[in-house]
């Protein structure tokens, strides 16, 4: 037999020996056996049960429990519940990030004298530009009307059990051209280092399943790239904790920007509009 065989059924009946008694009660200290869950994730659910003269402690997969009879038999009514198999949750988290921008522009140049004729063009413009070119000799105006449209979703999928904590990340690590300025022996250098930025999407998670719904704590992570030469990263996270149906879609929460820039000169305008969407959704199976 080994020393942790050994030493375990002996630790538990030190356990029962240092329980407080109380003589004036007939109540009688039982070692019950868990199949699933541990001892210390029944112990804060069993507790409440108790009366003020009653003991709890366990160990491993054993509660050690002194009370009467009749409470003894709630106990085991609450246990047929709690200590089943955890559930297997296929939990599904999709973070999306949407862009738009518009952009239009206005000039005039040139010379021309009034009552000579002019000459309008509507030059060819790539998908989702739009322009319009006036020409009268010397004379050019021009107005342009420029739309574009981005976007950005991952999804990912990880299994987990009814009331343990999962975890799922993919990425690269890029690395970034770092100088240093170097003060040593009165002298004054600049090295070159290269450090290491991690540019991933995930989530940690952990679920709890109630009947048809799961009370879930979550923390999804979105990073991306933004300037390669500065080894800028942009990135989003947010924490929560929320109740969700089984088998539904619910949104965890948006990111929402917006810009606009204008210029103006004589005869001559620009404006830009840009905004973006930043959306997280789960979906728990």
């Amino acid at each position: 037999m080994s020393r942790r065989s050994t030493f375990i059924p002996l630790l538990l009946m030190a356990l029962v020996a240092f329980l407080p008694r109380n003589n004036t009660v007939a109540d009688e200290t039982r070692i019950i056996p868990l199949k699933h869950r541990t001892a210390q994730e029944i112990i804060p659910v069993i507790r409440p049960l108790m009366g003020p003269d009653d003991a709890l402690s366990g160990l491993d997969y054993r509660l050690i429990v002194r009370t009467s009879e009749k409470n003894f038999k709630e106990i085991e009514r609450v246990l047929s519940r709690l200590d089943v198999a955890p559930r297997n949750l296929r939990i599904t988290v999709q973070q999306t990030v949407a862009g738009d921008e518009t952009s239009t522009s206005q000039s005039l140049s040139g010379e021309a004298r009034i009552g000579d004729p002019a000459r309008i063009r509507l030059p060819a413009r790539p998908s989702g530009e739009r322009g319009l070119v006036v020409q009268k000799d010397n004379l050019r105006y021009s107005a342009n009307d420029r739309s574009t449209t981005s976007g950005n979703s991952n999804t990912q999928t990880v299994m987990a059990l009814d009331g343990q904590p999962a975890y799922i990340q993919v990425g690269q690590s890029v690395p970034y051209v770092k100088k240093i300025l170097d003060l040593s022996q009165n002298r004054v250098t600049i090295t070159q280092g290269v450090e290491y930025h991690d540019v991933t999407t995930g989530f940690e998670v952990v679920p709890h399943v109630h009947g048809d719904r799961v009370r879930i704590e979550i923390t999804p992570r979105l990073a991306t790239r933004q300037n390669p030469t500065t080894g800028l990263v942009r990135f989003q996270e947010l924490s929560t904790t929320v109740d969700v149906r089984l088998g539904e879609w619910i949104d965890l929460g948006a990111i929402l920007g917006n810009r606009s820039q204008v210029g103006r000169a004589i005869l001559d305008s620009t404006a830009t509009q840009s905004g973006e969407r930043r959306t997280v959704r789960i979906k728990i199976e």
